[in-house]
C-alpha cells in the first residue's frame, strides 16, 4: 500500500490532544497482510521507530487487527504489550481501533495514558472517526510521485515478517530517510541445499534509481546463492556482474550462509559495515573482526575472503547500513562527537532479548530523537537458548 504517512503526522498530533492521551500511534498492515509495520507516532519523540513489528492477532495492537473492533487494556505487560518502547514509556492504558478503508483493514490506530485511565463510549467514538480520517488520507493514490514509487518498490522487496526457519529466531527493520529513500536492502531466504542466506546491502545514490537497481542486485544475487554455496563466490559474481552492464552503480554488501544448527555463519563482506555479535557471555556487543573487501562496482576481478563466526545457543547476530550508526549532515555533525552512535548500538544490543527486542531497543537506544538522514535497514539472527528437560 502506498500511503503518505507525514500527511497524517499532524493528525496524531491532533488525536493526542483530542483524546487527552500522552501517546497516539499508527500502525500500518504490511503487503503479506500478516504483521503491523509502526508508520508514525505522537509523544514518543522519534524513539517509536524502533517499535516491534506485530503479527496479527498478537499482543493488543494485533488483537484490535484481528477483531476488527476497538479494544480498551489496562494491563501492561510483555504478553498484552509486545512494543517495548511502550513499556519502557510508562503506558498504563490503551485504547485501540481499526483503520478500515474501502478495501478492507488497512491497520490500527491506538491512543496511550501514563495514568491509569477507564476509557468511555464517547472515546471510543472520537478515535473511530479519527481512524476513519486517517483511513481516507492513506487510501489517496499519487502514482506519478516518484517518492511513492520508490517506497512501494521497496515495501515489495523488503517484507516487515522475515521467513519462518526452525531454529533462528529472526527480526528486521527499514527506515527511510526522512525526504528521501535510498537503496538500503535485507534479505533472508532459504536454499535447496537446507543453507540459509542472509543479506545486507546498501546501493550509493538516492531515489527511484537506487530502488531500482537494489531490486535488480538482490534478485542478482539470489540467482548466485542458488550455484555457488561460498557467500566471496557469489559476490565475486555480482561484482562482476555489475561492472561490466551496470559500472555507474556501486554497492556495499555482506552476505552470510549457514545451516542447522546454525553454530557457525560464514560471511563475507563487500565494503560494508561489520556485523555486531551479542554473546551470553558478554555484557555488550562486540563489532566482528571481518576482512573490509572493496565494495562491488569497482574491481571486477577483485577476490574477497569468506570467514566464519562461531554462533552459540543464545547469541545473535545484527548486521545493519551505515544509517544507522554515522552522522549525516555539514561538518559540525563530523566534529560532534558527543554521541557515538555505534557505542549506543552495542549496548542496546543484548543477547537475552529475541531478535524483535533487540531490533527495537537498537532503533530506539541507537537512533535516539536523532532525524533519520540516511536510509536504515537493520536485520538480527539469533539462535534462540537451549531449553533444558
Amino acid at each position: 500500500m502506498i500511503a503518505d504517512v507525514g500527511s497524517v503526522q499532524g493528525m496524531l498530533d491532533s488525536v493526542r490532544v483530542v483524546m487527552g492521551s500522552d501517546t497516539a500511534t499508527l500502525l500500518l498492515l504490511d503487503e503479506t497482510g500478516t504483521v503491523l509495520e509502526p508508520a508514525a507516532s505522537s509523544g514518543l519523540g522519534r524513539r517509536w521507530r524502533g517499535a516491534t513489528h506485530v503479527p496479527v492477532g498478537s499482543g493488543f495492537a494485533g488483537r484490535v487487527a484481528a477483531e476488527r473492533s476497538p479494544v480498551m487494556l489496562d494491563e501492561i505487560n510483555e504478553v498484552s504489550v509486545l512494543n517495548p518502547i511502550l513499556r519502557d514509556f510508562g503506558v498504563q492504558a490503551l485504547l485501540g481501533v481499526p483503520v478500515v478503508g474501502t478495501a478492507g483493514l488497512l491497520g490500527v490506530l491506538h491512543v496511550g495514558c501514563l495514568m491509569r485511565r477507564t476509557f468511555t463510549a464517547q472515546d471510543v467514538e472520537r478515535l473511530e472517526g479519527a481512524a476513519a480520517e486517517i483511513a481516507w488520507r492513506l487510501s489517496e493514490r499519487a502514482e506519478d510521485d516518484a517518492h511513492l514509487a520508490a517506497l512501494a518498490l521497496q515495501r515489495s522487496l523488503l517484507p516487515a515478517a522475515p521467513p519462518a526457519i526452525d531454529g533462528l529466531d529472526l527480526a528486521v527493520r527499514y527506515l527511510p530517510a526522512e525526504g528521501d529513500l535510498g537503496g538500503d536492502w535485507y534479505d533472508i531466504f532459504t536454499l535447496p541445499s537446507g543453507m540459509v542466506g542472509l543479506v545486507m546491502g546498501d546501493v550509493e545514490g538516492h531515489g527511484l534509481r537506487s530502488a531500482i537497481a537494489m531490486g535488480r542486485l538482490r534478485s542478482a544475487l539470489r540467482a548466485y546463492a542458488l550455484d555457488y554455496e561460498d557467500p566471496e563466490e557469489v559476490l565475486h559474481r555480482l561484482d562482476r556482474k555489475l561492472c561490466y552492464f551496470e559500472s555507474d552503480i556501486c554497492a556495499t554488501v555482506v552476505y552470510a550462509v549457514s545451516e542447522p544448527p546454525f553454530d557457525v555463519v560464514t560471511v563475507c563482506r563487500a565494503g560494508h559495515p561489520a556485523p555486531l555479535v551479542a554473546r551470553s557471555s558478554q555484557p555488550f556487543a562486540e563489532v566482528v573482526g571481518l576482512s573490509a573487501g572493496l565494495l562491488l562496482g569497482v574491481d571486477a576481478e577483485h577476490r574477497r575472503q569468506s570467514e566464519t563466526i562461531a554462533l552459540a545457543p543464545g547469541d545473535a547476530l545484527a548486521f545493519y547500513t551505515d544509517g544507522l550508526v554515522e552522522r549525516r549532515g555539514g561538518p559540525a555533525a563530523h566534529l560532534d562527537h558527543s554521541v557515538d552512535r555505534l557505542e549506543l548500538v552495542r549496548r542496546a544490543f543484548r543477547a537475552g532479548d529475541n531478535a524483535e527486542t533487540a531490533c527495537s531497543r537498537i532503533i530506539a537506544e541507537g537512533l535516539g530523537d536523532d532525524s533519520v538522514e540516511d536510509d536504515v535497514a537493520l536485520l538480527v539472527v539469533r539462535r534462540p537458548p537451549e531449553q533444558s528437560a
